[in-house]
């Protein structure tokens, strides 16, 4: 949105709840070229080729929904940069004083994606087929030595050394906290502290839900925070009517997630105890039930994300379209 042609002044803060992927990469977005290769596919799936385009916009049209999902199927809807409406790659954007005067509040769950609950018994080779779908080979040694995957377990009570965790922890940074940190740092190199002040937050938020009825019980997967932050109880998840109450304890965490959410709308930053973003000392503010609001340290090595981002955005956008710098020491 702070990107997007015309939309400046229209409003003042954003909220990115789990973006996957999130604003700051390539990948959340198409070209013009993948875009119409697309829809080019798609009419000719529905029979609607022709020259004349005011034929084939009126078949399309006349095309049942039924057949249109099917069609379709799957595929990953993303926004396309199409240099009008979405003129640019939004870290470009920032880079070029082309990006909204806004506040940013983006973060993610702790387990958003459920690496352990699809693939509880991953071994090495397991981890390393999975990440081979989201990262090219050459990137791989650099990330299993990072990660320390080599020697990864697919024991079940291994915690921090268990396959499928050390993979959650690549999956995390790689498509959240990486390019959250992006985004910032874009905004730090473009404007300076100055900007950040007040404007930049980051969070992790766990939730553990026991109420309403969920598949992954107890995990807080995608969207799992959305009872939490309406204080609604419902979930799109659940599987049967609700026919739980949420405790005490629960209604309190729940009321001061809505707290700083609230305040986000009306001022456009979260509550006090929730620190802006500082490039020199990166922390996200955590959310949980039993350990309470905290500010923690993230210290994630990004260099070889950034440098994968920059290498695909050449790719995608051209070779101008993104470049990394260093950030001030």
């Amino acid at each position: 949105l702070g990107a997007v042609k015309g939309s400046t002044g229209l409003y003042r803060t954003a909220i990115s709840q789990s973006g996957l992927d999130s604003p700051g990469t390539y990948s959340s977005y198409y070209n013009m070229t993948t875009a119409l290769n697309c829809s080019n596919s798609i009419v000719q799936r529905l029979n609607c080729t022709n020259e004349d385009k005011q034929k084939v916009l009126s078949c399309i049209r006349n095309s049942s929904i039924e057949n249109l999902f099917q069609i379709y199927s799957d595929r990953y809807t993303r926004p396309i940069i199409d240099n009008y409406f979405f003129p640019l790659y939004p870290p470009l954007a920032i880079q070029n004083g082309q990006y909204n005067n806004i506040s940013l509040i983006m973060g993610n769950n702790d387990y958003d994606l459920s690496v352990c609950l699809d693939h509880p018994d991953m071994n090495y080779t397991d981890a390393i087929e999975l990440i081979s779908q989201s990262v090219e080979h050459k990137w791989i040694p650099a990330i299993v030595d990072y990660y320390h995957l080599k020697n990864c377990s697919a024991n079940r009570t291994a915690n921090n050394t268990r396959c499928c965790n050390i993979v959650l922890s690549i999956a995390i940074d790689k498509f959240f906290d990486c390019d959250i940190r992006r985004l910032f740092n874009a905004f730090y190199l473009k404007y300076g502290p100055q900007y950040e002040q007040n404007k930049l937050f980051s969070y992790h938020l766990n939730c553990y839900p026991q109420c309403p009825i969920v598949p992954e019980m107890g995990i807080c997967r995608h969207s799992a925070e959305l009872p939490f932050v309406f204080g609604t109880i419902s979930d799109f998840h659940s599987q049967e009517l609700f026919n739980c109450t949420w405790d005490n304890s629960t209604r309190v965490f729940s009321n001061e997630i809505i707290s700083h959410w609230i305040n986000i709308a009306t001022t456009g930053r979260p509550l006090n105890q929730w620190p802006s973003y500082d490039p020199s000392s990166p922390r996200h503010f955590h959310i949980t039930p039993d350990r309470g609001f905290v500010a923690e340290i993230w210290n994630r090595n990004c260099s070889f994300y950034d440098e994968m981002e920059a290498e695909e955005v050449g790719k995608i956008f051209g070779n101008n379209h993104y470049i990394i710098k260093e950030l001030p020491k």
